[in-house]
């Protein structure tokens, strides 16, 4: 998307109507590709998770799985963070008191960026302009907002995956399937 509106824009400063249309289409896909990414890992933790209680044939461990991921908040609305520490508590864990102890100078602002991205997200697919208007005097929806965004979220993807895996590190330490 951002090589798209390099090509259209020619790199080119200013208020182009269709840079701000392009523009608009990165919040809503920097959204999208990090709530991807968080619900694969959350799959991926709910696989490891489940398996570290049992043998690979324990027909038991299908069923587990499947209620680990079961009305989970990312399959019906936005990554936002209160859904990311509901879902991940599903398996049991505190994900975001694990991201502020393990980032404490970074956690809070990776909360603060996925907030903001969803209000952006949602004035913008939801067509509502008066909740636009509101996200854009808070932050410009520009391209350097947008590289802002993606670099925060690029970080909390990577702090995420470090917390979720030292926490399945535990989990599968502790020989709870024997």
């Amino acid at each position: 998307m951002e090589a798209v509106h390099s090509a259209v824009t020619g790199r080119r400063r200013g208020r182009q109507y269709a840079t701000e249309h392009l523009n608009l289409a990165l919040f809503v896909s920097l959204a999208a590709e990090f709530q991807g990414y968080c619900r694969d890992l959350h799959d991926d933790a709910a696989n490891v998770f489940a398996l570290s209680l049992g043998p690979t044939t324990d027909p038991r461990i299908t069923s587990l799985r499947a209620t680990l991921v079961r009305g989970r908040k990312l399959d019906q609305g936005n990554a936002q963070p209160s859904a990311l520490g509901a879902d991940f508590q599903l398996l049991g864990l505190p994900l975001w008191s694990a991201v502020h102890a393990a980032y404490p100078s970074r956690g809070k602002g990776w909360n603060a960026t996925l907030t903001s991205l969803n209000s952006a997200r949602n004035a913008i697919a939801h067509r509502n302009d008066a909740q636009l208007a509101v996200v854009k005097a808070a932050q410009p929806l520009d391209l350097a907002t947008f590289k802002r965004w993606r670099r925060s979220l690029d970080g909390a993807a990577a702090g995420f995956d470090k917390v979720t895996g030292a926490y399945l590190t535990e989990v599968a330490s502790t020989g709870w399937h024997r």
